[in-house]
């Protein structure tokens, strides 16, 4: 795969690579995240992964039954998510925005 670097702080065994350096790998440096840009040949075997309802600038929030359906996973997506329909009155713990969210359902 070929890279561009895009940020300075990378180095070889000649100093530093200078921004703008065209390099071929064959792995990606994911240690220099950041710093540097795929430009060709990264993408074969990977799959684009998207969240439509991710309630992000531009797409369709999520309702509340989508919301409690996260409540077994990660904690804080959840509650990221409940505080987009809740806001301000979004509760501490899970069971209380999982009730919350419940009466927000039920709500015509």
């Amino acid at each position: 795969m070929d890279i561009i670097i895009t940020k300075g702080g990378i180095f070889g065994k000649d100093g530093e690579i200078a921004v703008g350096t065209e390099l071929t790998v064959a792995n990606e440096p994911t240690g220099w995240a950041g710093r540097y840009e795929i430009i060709s040949g990264g993408k074969e075997g990977k799959t684009a992964v998207t969240n439509p309802g991710s309630g992000q600038s531009g797409d369709t929030p999520r309702t509340a039954l989508e919301v409690l359906e996260l409540a077994g996973g990660n904690f804080m997506t959840f509650k990221s998510e409940a505080k987009k329909l809740l806001g301000e009155k979004t509760p501490g713990t899970k069971d209380e925005i999982i009730a919350a969210l419940e009466e927000l359902a039920t709500q015509p």
